[in-house]
């Protein structure tokens, strides 16, 4: 039977050969399946896979002698020696073929491995070490190919295994790895003898445990954007490769992402509440009939980003016809600002100065101040425009309003409104000005 890399041509080959099965390496399997379910059912503390292994490799030792294929008969004896050192010829035409499925497997691995961490986390309720996980896994896979090896990962069935096995340290994994040395040196010999068919059943058997099979059914009801990534990386999996799924996985992961965070993104106009004690400001307290309109006061809610900027600029364009000369912006609720988004900040600056106006920003939080630092706006739009608080700023925007606008209106948007508007009437007509 012919072998292939896809899914689909495998499964075609299989289907058509299937009249042809082995039925000694189909004998194989089956007693390797049915000792490892049963003695997992019965027997959890013993090691279902090694007593599959360990069950049909001896009868198949004993009665199918000669009619299954081994490891040593298909890949030649295991040798019971250590690998020696060998440092890999790198050329840059190796490293342009590498670096795609090289990244995908290191960027593979470290999830695994956090996993299995998170998992291991909740069984035992301890907390790892991120870093310290991650660091050890990159300096061994970098070392492990110098002899030989593939690249390793923590693996959630394993972990779990040994927790249920009554493992509570790292010191099960050292022992996992002597043991295995071990079996190198000893019993590379008998290693050879293990029938191939007995290994099916056995990575049949963990890829089910690891499948999430439940989590997978959960996250398909949700019928959300996740179940779409989801599905499409399970399929592109299966019907093309790993490195393929992962990339497009996280590309639609990325792109859902924004279009999640620009729906997100609110920018509410305000206006101090009179009737709260501690003035604080609110999006009810803005009506058509009490408004100030030489000054805006503007809430963003969310990250500001090349995916809501637009959104920002056009929420502000929006709610006001023609943008009031001095403009108040609430920064306390907005966690990120990108460049794109600084850039439309920017350009706010620059068009209300044009037109005689100012901007003022209060409670900005330390990524955002940090960015307009660097890129000068910051300086451009002056030290003495950043307030901590929203009072503060409230106070000198009413200082900027020009006294001359007041009189007359009726908006009342503050509460120094009416005195100010008084005292601006009452000198209007001591002097003769009618009001206009």
């Amino acid at each position: 039977m012919k072998k292939h890399e896809q899914f689909l041509p495998n499964m075609s080959e299989i289907g058509t050969h299937l009249s042809s099965a082995h039925l000694y390496s189909l004998a194989t399997a089956a007693i390797c399946l049915a000792t490892i379910l049963l003695t997992s059912a019965w027997l959890p503390k013993v090691p279902g896979s090694l007593a599959g292994l360990v069950s049909s490799s001896v009868i198949a030792a004993l009665f199918f002698q000669g009619h299954v294929a081994t490891i040593g008969s298909s890949f030649g004896a295991i040798p019971g020696t250590l690998p020696h050192f060998h440092f890999p010829e790198i050329t840059w035409d190796r490293v342009k073929v590498l670096i795609q499925p090289a990244f995908m497997i290191a960027l593979l691995g470290g999830i695994e491995s956090l996993l299995s961490a998170v998992v291991a986390d909740g069984m035992t309720g301890t907390r790892h070490d991120s870093n310290r996980e991650l660091i050890g896994q990159g300096i061994a896979n970098m070392a492990a190919p110098l002899f030989g090896g593939i690249p390793a990962t923590g693996a959630i069935a394993r972990t779990a295994t040994n927790i249920k096995n009554g493992a509570v340290s790292p010191l099960s994994g050292i022992v996992h790895g002597i043991v295995v040395f071990l079996v190198l040196l000893l019993f590379a010999p008998y290693a050879s003898d293990i029938p191939l068919a007995s290994m099916a059943p056995i990575l049949m058997f963990v890829a089910w445990n690891m499948s999430e099979r439940k989590a997978f059914a959960h996250i398909l009801k949700s019928r959300t954007s996740d179940s779409f990534v989801l599905l499409i990386t399970f399929l592109l999996t299966v019907l093309a490769n790993l490195t393929t799924a992962v990339e497009v996985g996280l590309i639609l992961s990325g792109l859902l992402f924004v279009k999640r965070m620009s729906e997100q993104l609110k920018v509410v106009k305000v206006l101090p509440d009179a009737a709260d004690k501690s003035k604080r400001v609110k999006a009810y307290m803005v009506r058509e009939d009490h408004d100030c309109p030489q000054a805006g006061i503007f809430t963003p809610e969310g990250p500001l980003f090349f995916g809501t900027a637009h959104r920002f600029e056009q929420f502000i364009a929006d709610m006001t016809a023609q943008r009031p000369a001095i403009v108040l912006l609430r920064m306390s609720k907005v966690p990120y600002l990108d460049t794109t988004a600084e850039a439309k900040l920017a350009r706010l600056v620059k068009d209300t100065g044009q037109s005689g106006g100012v901007v003022l920003i209060s409670g900005i939080q330390q990524q955002p101040l940090r960015l307009i630092k660097k890129t000068g706006l910051y300086a451009r739009i002056g030290e003495d425009r950043f307030f901590a608080h929203t009072g503060e700023a409230i106070d000198r925007l009413l200082t900027l309003v020009n006294p001359k606008q007041c009189v007359g209106c009726t908006h009342a948007a503050f509460r120094e409104c009416e005195t100010k508007s008084g005292a601006t009437a009452n000198a209007k007509a001591a002097t003769g000005e009618g009001i206009g």
